[in-house]
């Protein structure tokens, strides 16, 4: 009878997971900050977590009320686009990640020097995705926000919220396909 309410009080522990910074994933967002609700969508922007990074302007904390945490993005400080700070920290930060378990899934090489950007000024440089065995996803970016001054934004993604995205994804095919069917059948 112990070793079941062991079971039961350890049990959401290995559901949920470790995230990034200290957090894990499904736990309440509330203690880091005021929270926002978008109809279900439950978000905290914060300055800081418990375990921070040095570069880290802006951390907003994503979650439901079911599932509790499930996206965490991290925005930086501000660079200048061409500072080889910007680009330095995002190896930084990349080869961070790979040494801590995450694997390559792809890479796209920077973009910053495109036609569209030099006339936009709002484009991705450097982009990097990756995975961890538990599911966990992540993808580093360049952001350029002007032509002159850009960011880093990483954003992981919970193992539960890709399977919701995955639910969703077929939910929105399914019904697309009974629109398609449904339109043929008026031509009947």
């Amino acid at each position: 009878m112990k070793k079941l309410a062991l079971l039961v009080v350890l049990a959401p522990l290995y559901a949920h997971g470790m995230a990034p910074f200290g957090l894990d994933w499904g736990e309440d967002v509330s203690q880091y900050g005021e929270v926002k609700r978008q109809g279900d969508e439950l978000r905290v922007e914060t300055h800081s977590l418990p375990k921070s990074l040095s570069l880290a302007k802006d951390y907003v904390l994503f979650a439901d009320r079911q599932h509790g945490l499930l996206k965490v993005i991290m925005t930086s400080r501000n660079y200048g686009l061409y500072d080889d700070d910007y680009k330095e920290d995002f190896n930084f930060i990349k080869q961070s990640l790979v040494d801590t378990g995450y694997q390559t899934t792809e890479f796209i090489g920077s973009e910053m020097s495109s036609y569209k950007c030099v006339l936009q000024g709002s484009c991705y440089g450097k982009r990097w995705y990756g995975f961890t065995d538990d599911g966990t996803n992540v993808a580093l970016e360049q952001v350029a926000k002007t032509r002159q001054d850009a960011y880093l934004k990483l954003t992981f993604k919970a193992p539960k919220l890709l399977q919701i995205e995955a639910e969703r994804e077929d939910l929105k095919q399914l019904k697309q396909q009974d629109q398609l069917n449904s339109d043929r059948l008026a031509f009947d």
